[in-house]
């Protein structure tokens, strides 16, 4: 019979690949607090910890042909290291895809707002454009709305091209001073 703590790691790694729980039991009772203090150096929360090295813990239980190629105290702190690392890397990618959606959100909240609040602005320039004087109102609506030129307007409604600049002017005086008193209730 053995005494299992007398027994080197390789030793115990050799009864571990027979499947014997008492040599696994050392190994675990030997490395679990060492490794729990230099994880936590790393991962604040004592729980998450614990449970990456059970994980693996759990994993050198499981491989079969367990091939370790230097000592075992290397090998386990390098898979404890990559576990850890592991551990971080899908927490940042977990972080990325909350502040992804958290920005999204908060987009998405504004679009909306914004969309709502400049419908209601296209309605109310829309009704204070039909509030204008016909002719006012119909040259307003060649310039701006049909994107026509002065010269354009001006031949099609058979007047001066001043009369169209005049025209134009007035009722961007108008729909200014409207529309800054309706911009200042909105915002």
């Amino acid at each position: 019979m053995y005494c299992y703590a007398d027994l080197s790691d390789k030793e115990l790694i050799a009864l571990v690949l027979k499947k014997d729980e008492q040599a696994f039991g050392v190994l675990y009772e030997r490395y679990f607090p060492l490794l729990f203090i230099y994880a936590r150096k790393i991962i604040a929360d004592e729980e998450v910890v614990k449970d990456l090295l059970q994980d693996v813990f759990v994993s050198l239980w499981s491989k079969t042909p367990l091939a370790i190629n230097r000592s075992f105290s290397s090998y386990i702190y390098a898979a404890v290291r990559f576990q850890l690392f592991d551990y971080m890397d899908k927490q940042k990618v977990r972080k990325g895809y909350a502040d992804s959606l958290q920005y999204f959100l908060d987009q998405g909240e504004y679009s909306t707002d914004n969309y709502l609040l400049e419908k209601e602005l296209q309605q109310q320039i829309e009704k204070e454009i039909m509030n204008l004087p016909p002719k006012m109102r119909e040259i307003f609506i060649l310039s701006r709305q049909e994107e026509k030129s002065y010269e354009e307007i001006a031949k099609q409604r058979n007047v001066s091209l001043n009369t169209v600049r005049k025209q134009v002017s007035n009722a961007l005086k108008i729909m200014r001073s409207k529309l800054t008193l309706l911009f200042f209730t909105f915002f």
